[in-house]
Formats: structure tokens, sequence, C-alpha cells
């Protein structure tokens, strides 16, 4: 791509769109922030490819497909959702194509004819980026073999890149719809010796590029991804349009044609708003990169930031990208107005989980939130994502901001009533501010699921103490009561839920705490004795056991996982929901290790598999592992806490936010007891 790229105005083409909504292939990119990459290089390394596999939309140059096609294969292994663009322009060549043997562009540039090359009244071959000649792409262009450049640029996606299989789809660079800005070329369309009028020529090239397009849905069918750079005249053809260098064309006017081609367009719509540092390299213009991110939120379209038009081949990763907003909660607004017509001010959009903000004026300008929201807990701009609670914020020109809904409660999942949290997403980084895990309804240091344990939609609360689980309805009155180890046991109780018999209804497992023998028990959702349980480790051990439910094969059945209580290694092992020994487990912590391992499991990657995430015991430091079923790690390894301390570390496992995928939240095991529970 290319600056200086030609946007037409389409004011009078946004008017009379028609209603109709075409359709096409599915994206399942529900997820917000919407991400993607322009990576030009001819070659993908494993290690990127691993860390591509972060975006949504990649557009990679289709060389890739020559000199690194496993790591196309394994952009898909790591991320079935990711679609792939091979990158293609549409009207011109590199002139050395001839030269680069092994190369899809000789295989391209040798099916062009020599009478199909655009030239000026001399005869001489035209070119707008230095080196690279341009195709007559209009009906002028001489038919050879019943085919002009329009049908053989097509077929060649067809064949050579689709048919593959490693491709969903093309980006056309270069897709105008006028070359008024190569007036200066004295452009000969028919070769007459005579310049052809700008009118003319532009008129001739914009039905050629309609023809390419219309070619190219035709042959690749409705499933095909296919956008271009600008070009919102071909909107019935193309799924969207990417708008570089945002926003060179000014902010209202590029949102407003943003807009229109994520709603009009060829659905399912992906255009995409780049931003870039001009090429100077410069990965922490922050300010720059939320402006961008924060106007791309404006609609329901895809961002990009990167160097620039000269490289496009960064991996620059963000704290804002990992911000999971969830679903648009409406439209982007003026804050000063109302008005849902994009104009110069500051603009807000409501997200399920936030709300995003954008500045497009060039003043300071405070903001009220109408309520309290929380900044993200960032890494890189440590002074704009303080993790700070606001119900104001002052926003500078020129610049955006991410704000997330304060976390209430943790659901779905046991924690330690009283016990501080910090969560952290899949990558092992803070993902949200740390907060205090509370019930005031409850005694402190008991165990508390918020879960619906019976299927009828209402949550209950399962609160486990010392020697007595109780089960509350959602409006607080008990339900039932049990004693998993007898009346006279008091030693303390772990408990989990999950369907272990498919059932529709959870059922509830515990365990022991230190001085209880490692007795694992199962129970239905309203307290009944189903199985009188196993010993997870030897009986005569008193340290008790961690107990949770995971599906470590993603089959939709489920295992109990064990960890060893204090006094034991830090051993992990599997059950079958029967009590038999599916693995006979793993160390998490070195061996000599004495003060157990604490567990929790959830699918932390989204790949539809559950992960053991294990904390270690007291004594140790908090430290979290995450593993897969057979004990290899398979994910980040972190310490949630200052590393200095040796209390252990608790785990929880569950998604907070609605993105399929399962945050992990470390608890300290020290908690504060003060409530309005009385016994």
């Amino acid at each position: 791509m290319r600056n200086k790229i030609i946007y037409a105005t389409i004011l009078a083409v946004m008017i009379i769109a028609p209603l109709f909504v075409i359709e096409g292939a599915s994206l399942n990119h529900n997820q917000y922030p919407k991400l993607a990459n322009l990576f030009f290089r001819w070659d993908i390394t494993a290690d990127e490819a691993k860390d591509l596999a972060r975006w949504d939309i990649l557009i990679i140059d289709m060389e890739v497909q020559t000199y690194s096609p496993e790591s196309l294969k394994l952009l898909k292994k790591f991320n079935p959702n990711i679609k792939l663009l091979a990158y293609i322009a549409a009207q011109e060549i590199r002139g050395d194509s001839w030269n680069l043997p092994g190369t899809l562009r000789k295989k391209l540039y040798n099916k062009i004819n020599k009478n199909w090359w655009l030239k000026d009244t001399s005869g001489e071959k035209v070119a707008w980026w230095p080196g690279n000649p341009m195709v007559n792409l209009t009906t002028q262009s001489p038919l050879v073999k019943n085919q002009r450049w329009y049908d053989t640029l097509p077929s060649f996606v067809k064949k050579e890149l689709i048919d593959t299989g490693y491709w969903d789809g093309v980006f056309y660079d270069n897709v105008w719809d006028n070359i008024s800005f190569m007036s200066d070329k004295k452009i000969d369309l028919d070769q007459d010796g005579e310049a052809d009028s700008m009118i003319e020529v532009n008129s001739k090239w914009q039905k050629g590029m309609e023809i390419l397009l219309n070619n190219t849905r035709k042959i690749l069918g409705p499933e095909a991804l296919i956008i271009g750079n600008g070009g919102e005249s071909y909107y019935k053809q193309m799924n969207g349009a990417l708008y570089e260098h945002f926003p060179y064309r000014g902010w209202s006017e590029t949102l407003t044609k943003y807009k229109f081609m994520n709603q009009e367009g060829y659905q399912p719509t992906l255009s995409i708003l780049n931003s870039n540092v001009n090429n100077t390299g410069d990965d922490k213009d922050y300010k720059k990169m939320r402006f961008g991110l924060a106007s791309a939120l404006m609609d329901n379209g895809y961002y990009s930031f990167d160097n620039g038009d000269q490289s496009h081949r960064e991996i620059w990763w963000y704290d804002e990208y990992e911000a999971y907003l969830g679903e648009p909660a409406g439209e982007a607004f003026n804050v000063a107005s109302g008005s849902k017509k994009f104009d110069a001010g500051v603009w807000r959009r409501d997200f399920k989980n936030g709300l995003v903000l954008v500045n497009s004026g060039n003043q300071e300008k405070y903001i009220e939130l109408g309520g309290e929201y929380e900044k993200l807990n960032g890494v890189q701009d440590t002074w704009t994502n303080d993790g700070s609670f606001v119900e104001g914020v002052d926003l500078a020109g020129n610049d955006g901001l991410v704000l997330l809904r304060p976390i209430e409660e943790i659901l779905e999942a046991t924690y330690v009533n009283g016990s501080f949290a910090r969560v952290f997403n899949e990558f092992g980084h803070v993902a949200r501010t740390g907060f205090f895990a509370y019930n005031e309804n409850y005694k402190g240091s008991s165990q508390i699921i918020k879960h619906d344990l019976d299927g009828d939609g209402k949550n209950e609360i399962l609160v486990a103490g010392s020697k007595k689980v109780e089960i509350y309805k959602s409006d607080g009155t008990l339900k039932a009561s049990f004693y998993p180890y007898t009346e006279n046991y008091d030693r303390g109780i772990n408990i989990s839920v999950g369907d272990l018999d498919n059932n529709g209804t959870l059922e509830i497992v515990t365990g022991t705490e230190k001085g209880g023998g490692p007795h694992i028990r199962i129970f239905n959702s309203e307290g009944k004795l189903i199985n009188p349980g196993f010993f997870a480790y030897g009986p005569e051990f008193r340290g008790g056991v961690n107990v949770t439910i995971a599906d470590l094969e993603g089959d939709g059945h489920y295992e109990i996982v064990a960890g060893a209580g204090f006094g034991g290694g830090p051993h992990v092992r599997v059950f079958a929901p029967d009590g038999h020994c599916i693995n006979p487990g793993f160390f998490a912590y070195d061996p000599s290790f004495r003060g157990g391992v604490n567990v929790a499991a959830g699918d932390v990657d989204g790949d539809g598999v559950d992960e053991i995430v294990t904390g270690s015991g007291k004594g140790g430091a908090p430290h979290v592992k995450v593993f897969d079923k057979d004990g290899n790690l398979d994910g980040p390894s972190f310490f949630a806490f200052d590393q200095g301390q040796n209390d252990g570390v608790k785990v929880v496992v569950t998604d907070m936010d609605g993105d399929n995928k399962a945050e992990i939240i470390a608890t300290t095991t020290n908690v504060f007891t003060l409530s309005g529970f009385t016994n």
C-alpha cells in the first residue's frame, strides 16, 4: 500500500444507498475491540505466527504462501476464527517480477499480455509507484483469448490462492474509483497517440474496476472476503474498505465513510481503520494509537496500528487490545449535542462491559461519565491506564480512552470470602484493578460459589464453613444444608461444582482442609450424597485435598482435579466422576515443597478445552501456573503478588467478561472476617 491513497467523495452514494443487505461469509468476531494487522513481509516464523494469531484479521502478502506455508496453517491452529486475506495489487505489479523465480508474482507477471500495460502518448509504461508498472484496467485494453486484465487477475486469485485452502479472501490494494491524481501522465488508454481526457479516463477506470470486483465475487463466491484500499463506490462488491493513514482525510469524513461501508457493504463487513506513526518506528506513541482505536470503536469495524506504508510488518500489541468491552450497547454519539452525525467534538460509545471516549477536537475536555468506571490497569502508558476508579475524566484533543465497568462479584467459581483478588488474562497480564471478594452476608474465610445449581435460571449461593455446607436461594433464604464429613468434623471444607453426570443440574464436590484426610465426596444440587467418595491420596495423609471440576478433554464430560493439601507435595491428580484415577498426576512445583497446591480450572485460552490452574500452597511464593491435563505447561507462569511473600496463593478461574475466555483470579490466603454474619 502507498500513501496519498485517493478516496472519492461519496456523499451522494450514501444518500441513495439501498436498504437491502448483501449476505456472505460469517466472521464470528463478536469481541470488541476487533483487531486487524497488515503484515507484508514475505515470510512468517512459527513464533511470529503465534503472536500474529492474536489478531482477528490478517492481511498478509500472498508470497507467504510461497515461503512460509506452514505458518499459514499455524495461524489457523492458534486461532480458528482468524481470517487471512491475501494481499495483491489490483492495478500494478513489481517491475522485476519476471526475475523472481518461484514466486507468485512471477506467475502473475507472465500472464500479463504485452498489450495490457497502461501507457502514455509516447508508448511508455505508466507507473504511479516507482518501479511498478500499471495495467490498463479498462475495456480499452485489447481482448487476448477473450480475456482482459479484469478477467485474468480474479482467475489467478482463485486458482493460485483461494483454492489452496490457506486463505479466506483477498485484499486488493489501490481500489481507486478515479485516477485524477495521475493527470500529468498523459494517459493514452486506446494507444492512438493522443492523451485521453481525465473525465473519460476516470469513467472507464471506474467501470473496469467494477468489472474486476464483480468477476472476483462471481469466481470466488459469496463466502470469500473481498476488501480493498478505499473505493466506497464498490460497496456492493466488497466486504469493506481499508482506511490507511487515519485520519489523513479528516476525522469526520473518514468516520462517515467507515460507518457507511460497515452498514451497506457486502455482508459480513470488515472495514478497517489503520493509524500509523509515519514510518518513524515509534511504537510508544500511545496517544496516537488510542485516538485511532477509540475512533474505530465508534462503529463496528476493525483497527490496525503500525509503523506505516514503508513497512507494514509490525507485531505491536497494546494494553487496550486486551480490554474486552463486550457487545455495543448502542451507537456512538456526540457528548455535547447528542448527535450521531460525525463531527468535531467528544464522542462516546457504550458497551456491555465499559465505554469508549474519543476527542476529535484539538482542545482538552472534561467529561462526566454518569457513574463510576475503571481505568485499564496497564503496563505501557501507566499515567493514562493507572487502574483508578473515576466518575469523570480530562481527555486531551486527538486522544481516546477505554474504560471498564467495575467488577461487582465473582460468579460460577469458588472463592474465599474476604480475600483480596487480582484478575489476570490468558497472557498472565493484570486485567483489572484488584478488589476484595467479599459478601457481607456470610462469614469471612468461608468458601462461596454463586451459581445456578438446579438449572432454573437463578443463582444459588453455596457457602462452605468449617464443618457444614449451606445452600441459599437467590433471595437469600436457606434452601438446604449438609455435613459432608459428619457433624464432628470441623477442619474446613473445600468445594467445587459442575455437571458431572450431564443431567442439567450441578453436582457439589467436596474436599477437606488441613487436618482432614484427602477424602473427596459428591453431592447433588440439593446436598444429597450421591457418591460416598474416594481418597485422592493415602487415607492416612492429614493435609486435606483441594478440588475443582474441569472438562480437560473438551468433550463435554467433566473430570475431578485434586491437589494435595498442606504437608503434601504440590501434586495434582485427575479422577473420573466415579473416582478412578485417570492421570496419576504431576508436581506443579518443586516436589520437595510441602505446602501443597491449590487448584482451579477453566478454558483460559478459549480453545474449548479447560486448563488446570495452580497456586502454590502455604509457605510458597504466590506462583500461578497453567497446565494441560497431562501436566505440561500450557499458559502463563507468573507471580500474582510480591514474589517475596510466602503465604501461597489461592486460584479462581471464571469468565468474568463474557468473552469465552476464563480469567485467572489470584486471591490472598489471608482474609478479613468482619461481616454482618452471626452464628
